[in-house]
């Protein structure tokens, strides 16, 4: 029966049409049929958007609820659609017990389509519950501006309906229902009782939510914001912010553009247009949220233009020169509308809504003053918070004058912009004898009187030097009548001193009409006024009452400009010179790309030459006839022609160095330049040392064989054949994207399966790709030909070549078995020599030991099939029964038995008298476990000596030294592959390895132990017979390699973040989208793992939106710059821009090293307490520091070596790590100098390091690199005890202080310093690992500072309704906060990410960034929290 086609109007989702696989080719038949139906209509949505139903039902499932119910219903009367969402909930295990919610639009939906209309109803239900999260930009383009509708019916909507926008519907449904049912039934009780009435009213269709002990209902912000930290931002530095903002701007005319480069608005789908701007809804919404319609009218005209602007294309002029654009681009025009508004509409004159919370207000942050300091303060707010002038023009005209009416008058004068005899300086005050005193007295004392008389109630003497006239319901005069004020005066004919106050008029109004009022006393039209001046006899005051009560109804109608109303107060910021167009002209000539030279015929010959003297001596000779003894030998001649005629080769085995002499055989010794990749620095450096040595140079004194890892070059002008780590090829390609004069590219241990390999086999790929046209016919080559053409040659002895050959389209490969001497096996029954070659298993190796292991008590237990499976097979083998009992023993166990490694080796040592042993284990801590065992175990005379990744160069390159006793090398898979020990003849390997796991729905990353693949266990057992013959004793039985280890690793690219590599990639090309990329790569990651990462890299603020071929901001330019971790790099540029470098220099190499404090099991709790010592600042990493810089002070102060171990081992400081650290800061360092954001000399460190003294600056510096490693802190319920004074709040136990993340509780260490913390704020901690084992813990804890996570962390979206901040994609970090602190930080973070932009062009040192208004603005934000000093 022929399959079922699918109807060809059935719509897919958005996505349809982005999956990777290949599609399968169609045959003639089906394409001509397919030919023949009705094409299919275009998708719904853009390519790349999710559909809200698709959101919808991902959610449902996140929170743990049964797929919803979606339904498109046809409208009565009409050919429109409207939808319906059921939601459900599973409420026992039973299938049919749901509970069930529906959501149903109100007013009904009119949509065209019924497909559309399912896709409404998803975004209404999503809405329902997800209104709290800034879901709106992950929308398609299209129905973003319903979910802005709906968020103004929301804002808009009375406190009654706060339910419905409640976060688990379930939940408020039954409260709903429950508040209904004791109505109905408090109704019908009174009705039993004749207590009249319906007890009710008429029901409105809502039930009205719950409310609080005050009788108030819940805000619109739903229980989820009840408990967020509150973010203040006192008005003085708000203040600051705001001018900072702004002259910043003026500066940087295109700073948020500039941040975003060319990123507009999503693409619109296929055939629509430009999208029409709804000014007149726009200007509705906004005057329902209580704008003055002048701001409006202002605000929708701004809003216009930035429109076309942004519609206009790049052929405008300017399309993009104000933040409004961006904004535009990535907000509806609603709520851009209110982010203008916010910024440029004075606080004060906000809608109640917008405006601070009482709690925002200046704090006594100081210690005691004196009375002087007490009393100015005391005037400088009454000031500013009453009479409405800026603080700064207050604290200035307080310098001099100290008087209240004397500073009123000078502020005036200021406020008019007098320069003649009524300027500022002009002011004197009064200066008449006692006389003339008495008459001003009186005079007052009779204005006094005749005020009362006339203005009744509506004058008041609050003070005996100040008088208070109410001129309406909204505005008083206050005027002051101090000994200072010459008014009422004949000599000094000048108005009294006065000042408006008000509830809700705002300050600029207030300084208009006192400004138009002093005016009008010197108007020349005006003689009423002026004559009252001049007779020196009062009467001014009742004037001014009659003037400001005409003024005043047209200046609400009309306000004012507040720029200038102010600008004599606080000047209009001066035009800055645009100072990234000045760099750009004051450049040097431009950069002219260089050409690589060609080498000559004379250099061809001169190689040649060189070669051949090398060919001629006599210790060459004999190390060529020990080469030509290789397997690879006889091959050279298939490998050549195999290069020759194609571009890609994959071998499987290795390849010598006789590339390079065919090279120069063939003429083109000058043109070749040979790299071979090591997937580790220990196996570049000791290839590149043995290839030198067989070559006759010594690779310190580079010849033609070098090396380069990372801070360490050993390379030449005559290097031909370069050994280097992969990760310093990716680095070059991210300038040389071709890998100009580069002839082979060797990728050896392909098997590995490492991210940077598998990158850079995607990179070479392309490469070839793009150059397929270079390729040369071999009729047009001749002697000295010039090698055009890069080619791949893919290495390793226990590859899988199928993979490879597929992803090279069919490129050829050869298998060359790989030279190595015999390993012996070491067999007890001969029947069970014959079963295999590949080493002494566990079940040979044990009838050789008297070992008899113990049972574990711990770790997993075998079920009894398991148990009798497992003797089944081990009764097969002849074993005696002890044997058998200690083998079921091991196997059973999944820890490594140390007592048993110890015996091999014991066995070994008494059974031959020469030849180094190599034991592999899985990481550094079993190192050092093993070593501890072997060193309480009689082995004879031995040298132990570790090797892993961890330890220096220097430390590695001991393992290569000859040493008087016999060597035990110690070590994890670094010595797998690559590396040659010469002297290695007993390798034992233990099977296990640790490798990272990641699950990209978690965030978790685990290093798991697990068993080894059996391609490692291969390549460990090849490193016995390296020199000479050797032995294998695999501590693992047949059973589990054949069981339990799989075929080959699975590559890192699966099992890791990718966010560094996502940045890689950016780094190289800007334009790339990476999940494209990754698509191509040999295995491509998962998507969840793809997105997952992206949401990482716009968390740190590395890229500029959730498109995936968006470019890097200038923050994340620089992060790619620096060879470390992401988060680490973003720490040290944050740390060299803010001038706190120094401590952040130690955390990173802290967070890059093993612990500082050591902790052994025998002394854990005096462990605990030397830590806890260097407590400081709440935080784990600044107490690291701190110990840290004990250390280093003993050693600046001259303390020798035992002075400082015995520092160390009191304080239980690991010195290794120390070293480690104090290598890693200075690697740290250099990577900053290199790019020029500092200086290398150590005046340079210190000037860079001016504000480390700074907690809470450092703090936010770590959150800016650990962000969303975040968790609130959720403090108990408060509890208080009565006491003789009332009552206080009772301290709460450290253990009642509970922490969430975004996928639930989490706990704190309990070596974290902050494990018996209790006196916590609300707020959050950062972390640097989560891990979980009993529970998940978090390590490496922080508690940081609000303005931390707001200037540094996610990317914040603001409720412009309801008032509150979220931070990122997920919305997992909520702030309460005044709307018009979240746009002032989201300004400031654009601004910085300019001035980054700037750096990024012209290099020229930290200074071009350090010292700016916009980095002292964030941090007095940061020093205080937001408070003021």
């Amino acid at each position: 029966m022929a399959p079922k086609r699918r109807p060809v109007n059935v719509v897919r989702s958005g996505n349809a049409g982005n999956s990777s696989k290949p599609s399968k080719p169609k045959d003639d038949g089906a394409t001509a049929a397919s030919a023949a139906e009705p094409a299919r209509p275009p998708p719904l949505f853009p390519v790349g958007y999710k559909s809200p139903v698709a959101m919808l039902n991902e959610k449902c499932q996140k929170m743990g609820w049964e797929r919803p119910a979606v339904e498109a219903r046809q409208n009565r009367g009409a050919d429109t659609w409207t939808g319906l969402v059921v939601l459900k909930k599973r409420t026992s295990k039973n299938v049919y017990d749901l509970d069930q919610v529906r959501l149903a639009p109100s007013p009904p939906l009119e949509i065209e389509s019924a497909a559309m209309a399912k896709h409404y109803a998803a975004t209404y239900a999503l809405f329902r519950f997800c209104s709290h999260l800034p879901l709106a930009l992950t929308l398609p383009p299209v129905i973003r501006p319903y979910w802005s509708t709906l968020l103004a019916e929301k804002a808009s909507a009375p406190t009654h309906r706060a339910w419905e926008w409640d976060s688990d519907p379930f939940a408020a449904r039954k409260e709903v229902d429950e508040r209904q049912r004791r109505r109905e039934v408090k109704k019908a009780t009174d009705a039993a009782e004749g207590a009249g009435g319906s007890g009710g009213g008429g029901d409105s269709g809502r039930a009205t939510p719950a409310r609080d002990g005050s009788g108030h209902a819940h805000g619109h912000m739903g229980k989820a914001w009840e408990n967020a930290p509150e973010v203040r931002m006192a008005p003085a530095l708000r203040e600051t912010v705001e001018n900072t903002v702004r002259k910043m701007m003026r500066r940087f005319p295109a700073a948020v553009l500039d941040a975003a480069r060319e990123t507009g608005p999503p693409t619109p789908a296929s055939g629509a247009g430009t999208p029409a701007l709804d000014l007149d809804a726009v200007r509705a919404q906004l005057g329902t949220l209580a704008f003055r319609p002048a701001h409006i009218a202002s605000c929708l005209s701004a809003v216009q233009a930035a429109h076309a602007r942004l519609h206009a294309g790049s052929s405008a002029a300017g399309p993009r020169r104000d933040p409004l654009v961006l904004a535009l681009s990535t907000l509806s025009p609603l709520e851009a509308s209110i982010e203008w508004l916010l910024l440029h509409v004075p606080e004060d004159d906000l809608p109640p809504r917008y405006r601070p919370s009482a709690s925002s207000a200046d704090f006594v942050t100081g210690a005691s003053r004196g009375q002087a300091a007490i009393v100015r303060g005391w005037l400088t707010d009454k000031l500013v918070k009453r009479a409405g002038f800026p603080r700064k023009a207050v604290e200035a005209v307080l310098e001099a004058q100290e008087r209240e009416s004397a500073a009123l008058d000078r502020l005036g004068r200021q406020l008019c912009g007098w320069t003649d005899d009524w300027a500022a300086d002009a002011y004197v005050a009064f200066a008449g004898d006692a006389s003339q005193q008495a008459a001003r007295d009186e005079a007052r004392e009779e204005e006094v009187l005749a005020l009362e008389a006339v203005l009744g109630e509506r004058f008041t003497r609050e003070l005996a030097s100040e008088l208070a006239i109410g001129i309406d319901a909204a505005l008083t005069l206050r005027v002051v009548f101090d000994d200072a004020s010459p008014y009422p005066s004949a000599a000094q004919p000048v108005p009294p001193a006065f000042y408006l106050s008000s509830d809700s008029l705002p300050s600029y109004m207030r300084l208009h009409l006192h400004r138009a009022l002093l005016d009008a006393f010197r108007d020349p039209t005006r003689h009423d006024l002026a004559s009252v001046l001049e007779a020196g006899s009062g009467g001014a005051v009742l004037s001014m009452v009659e003037f400001l009560e005409t003024a005043l109804p047209d200046v609400v109608a009309n306000p004012p400009d507040v720029g200038d109303v102010t600008q004599h107060l606080v000047p209009r910021v001066d035009e800055v010179e645009d100072e990234v167009q000045a760099r750009a002209e004051r450049k040097a000539r431009p950069r002219v790309e260089r050409k690589r030279k060609e080498p000559t015929a004379a250099e061809h010959e001169e190689v040649r030459k060189r070669n051949d003297e090398l060919h001629a001596r006599k210790e060459y000779k004999a190390m060529l006839e020990e080469r030509s003894r290789l397997p690879a030998w006889k091959e050279r001649d298939n490998i050549c022609h195999a290069l020759d005629n194609s571009r890609v080769l994959v071998v499987v085995g290795e390849l010598p160095q006789f590339l390079l002499d065919h090279e120069i055989a063939a003429g083109r010794g000058a043109a070749t330049s040979i790299i071979v990749t090591q997937p580790r620095r220990v196996a570049a450096m000791g290839v590149a040392s043995r290839v030198a040595n067989e070559r006759l140079e010594d690779v310190d004194r580079p010849g033609t064989v070098g090396y380069a890892i990372r801070g360490e070059r050993r390379a030449s002008r005559d290097t031909r054949l370069l050994f280097c780590t992969t990760g310093v090829v990716l680095r070059r390609l991210g300038g040389d994207k071709d890998l100009d004069g580069v002839s082979h590219v060797i990728v050896d241990e392909a098997h590995e399966r490492g991210v940077d390999t598998d990158l850079l086999i995607c990179l070479l790929r392309d490469i070839l790709e793009r150059n397929k046209k270079i390729k040369a016919s071999p009729a047009i080559c001749h002697r000295w030909y010039i090698r055009a053409h890069l080619q791949v040659v893919l290495m390793s002895a226990t590859i899988n070549e199928s993979i490879f050959i597929k992803y090279f389209g069919g490129c050829p490969s050869l298998t060359i078995p790989g030279f190595t001497h015999p390993v012996t096996d070491q067999y007890v029954y001969a029947a069970r020599a014959k079963h295999g070659a590949e080493g002494s298993y566990l079940e040979d190796i044990l009838p050789l030991l008297n070992y008899q292991p113990q049972p574990s008590r711990f770790g997993p237990r075998m079920t009894e099939d398991q148990k009798a499976a497992m003797r089944a097979d081990f009764a097969k083998l002849a074993l005696d029964p002890p044997t058998l009992r200690a083998l079921e023993i091991l196997s059973q166990s999944d820890r490594i038995d140390y007592g048993l490694i110890a015996a091999v080796v014991a066995h070994i040592t008494a059974a031959s008298a020469s030849g180094a042993i190599l034991i592999f284990l899985p990481g550094v801590m079993e190192i050092r476990q093993c070593i501890a065992e072997l060193e309480s175990t009689v082995c004879g005379p031995v040298a132990i000596l570790p090797l892993h990744a961890n330890l220096s160069s220097a430390e590695q390159k001991r393992v290569f030294d000859k040493t008087a006793r016999r060597k035990v090398v110690v070590a994890t898979n670094v010595a797998e592959t690559s590396v040659t020990i010469p002297d290695v003849v007993y390798v034992v390997d233990a099977g296990r390895v640790k490798e990272t796991a990641y699950d990209a729905e978690s965030g978790m990353q685990r290093l798991v132990e697990q068993w080894t693949s059996r391609a490692s266990g291969r390549q460990r057992r090849g490193r016995a017979g390296r020199t000479q013959p050797g032995q294998c004793y695999k501590l693992y039985t047949r059973r589990t390699e054949n069981n339990s280890m799989p075929r080959f690793p699975v590559p890192e690219m699966l099992r890791t973040p990718l966010e560094s590599l996502f940045l890689q990639v950016k780094a190289m090309d800007e334009d790339t989208d990476v999940k494209a990329f990754l698509t191509k790569a040999l295995d491509p990651p998962k998507l969840d793992a793809i997105d997952a990462a992206w949401r990482t890299l716009l968390d740190l603020g590395a890229v500029e939106s959730e498109d995936h071929a968006s470019r890097l901001t200038a923050l994340g330019r620089h992060m790619s710059m620096i060879p470390v971790d992401l988060r680490l790099s973003k720490m040290l540029v944050l740390g060299t821009i803010f001038k706190c470098l120094d401590p952040v220099l130690t955390i990173a190499a802290l967070l890059s090293s093993k612990p500082l404090f050591t902790s052994p099991l025998d002394r854990r709790d005096e462990a605990k307490r030397a830590r806890e010592a260097f407590a400081t600042a709440r935080s784990d990493l600044l107490t690291d520091v701190k110990a840290y810089n004990s250390v280093v002070a003993l050693r600046d102060k001259g303390a020798g070596q035992s002075a400082v171990r015995q520092h160390c081992e009191a304080n239980f400081i690991s010195p290794s790590t120390v070293r480690d650290v104090t290598s890693l800061r200075a690697d740290f360092l250099a990577a900053l100098s290199a790019i020029g954001f500092v200086g290398q000399a150590r005046d340079d460190l210190a000037a860079a390091s001016a504000n480390a003294h700074s907690d809470n600056l450092v703090k936010a510096v770590l959150v800016g690199g650990l962000y969303p490693r975040v968790a609130r802190i959720q403090l108990p319920e408060a509890q208080y005890e009565r006491v003789q004074q009332g009552a206080v709040q009772k301290d709460h136990e450290a253990k009642q202080v509970k922490f969430f993340d975004r996928a639930g509780r989490v706990f704190l260490h309990p070596s974290s310093v902050l494990f018996a913390e209790s006196g916590f704020r609300p707020g959050y901690v950062a972390y640097f690992q989560k891990a979980e084992t009993s529970k998940v813990f978090l390590r490496d804890a922080t508690e940081v500072p609000l303005y931390g996570l707001l200037l540094f962390g996610g990317a914040i979206t603001i409720n412009h309704w309801a008032g509150g901040l979220v931070l990122g994609a997920e919305g997992d970090v909520r702030l309460r906060a005044a709307t018009r602190v979240g746009v002032l930080c989201a300004q400031l973070r654009r601004l910085l990410d300019a001035q980054l932009a700037e750096q990024i062009e012209a290099p020229t040192g930290v200074g071009a960034v350090d010292g700016g208004e916009v980095v002292q603005a964030m941090m007095a934000l940061l020093h205080r929290d937001g408070l003021s000093a």
